[in-house]
């Protein structure tokens, strides 16, 4: 058993477990994706109650160190993946090699336009548009899901195996000969939906960064709109942006 001393006046017990659990994973104890000791054997080991042993992990969930699996336990949390916002920015990494990306497609089908998507894409509300839900792993790992939808002229001419591929914009302009040219992005941080927490894998409790894409082809058509949602405990998402000298150089 682990002894513990404790001011019981001015810290709490729980506060000292999860200090005590935070400098084992720090130092490597546990290490990134390692299960901890169950509740009851960390209960026997510092000799408190099941309810203060509680207390201490999610406080650890709360500082984002480590992640509650329903059924299976406590895990330390991977390091966050970085991945560059963008489709383009995107697609470049998986090209250079800087992510080995599995995608799965999910669907593939012509759905009804939802009035924000009609808008963005010049239609009318309610028609059919190519419609595509993909999931992204790497490692095994899943790290983010999308959901497209493509006006029927364009999605004729995007097979569902280069749909499947994360380098799917370089296949479809090689096929179609239209060259991207601009893309408006929005980004917000949103709660996972029933959905979402079943195919990234993840708890209530984890965020999701999530872009919004629309894409102009160099005739300045819209021709593909695209949300993305990343887990928030696996990826950041970072920009570079050139700045113009302050005498203009």
């Amino acid at each position: 058993m682990t002894r513990i001393q404790v001011d019981k006046e001015t810290i709490p017990l729980y506060r000292v477990i999860c200090e005590e659990l935070k400098q084992r994973i720090s130092s490597g104890t546990y290490p990134r994706g390692a299960a901890l000791p169950s509740e009851g054997e960390l209960s026997k080991e510092f000799g408190v109650s099941l309810i203060t042993v509680r207390h201490a992990i999610q406080e650890l969930v709360l500082d984002g160190l480590i992640e509650r699996r329903q059924g299976i336990g406590s895990f330390v949390r991977d390091q966050p993946r970085e991945v560059i916002i963008g489709l383009s920015s995107f697609t470049s990494d998986v090209g250079a090699g800087r992510l080995r990306l599995v995608r799965t497609l999910l669907a593939d089908d012509m759905a009804p336009a939802p009035p924000e998507v009609a808008e963005k894409l010049g239609v009318q509300t309610g028609s059919l548009l190519r419609h595509l839900v993909r999931l992204d792993a790497e490692g095994g790992v899943p790290l983010s899901v999308d959901e497209a939808f493509i006006p029927p002229a364009l999605g004729a001419s995007l097979t569902s195996e280069m749909a499947s591929s994360p380098l799917f914009l370089d296949l479809w302009q090689q096929q179609t000969g239209m060259s991207l040219a601009r893309t408006d992005i929005s980004i917000s941080v949103e709660s996972a939906s029933t959905a979402d927490r079943d195919w990234l894998r993840i708890g209530p409790d984890v965020p999701l960064l999530v872009t919004r894409e629309l894409i102009f082809d160099t005739s300045g058509r819209a021709f593909l709109w695209v949300v993305t949602r990343y887990r928030g405990d696996r990826c950041r998402l970072s920009s570079s942006t050139m700045l113009v000298g302050e005498h203009g150089d």
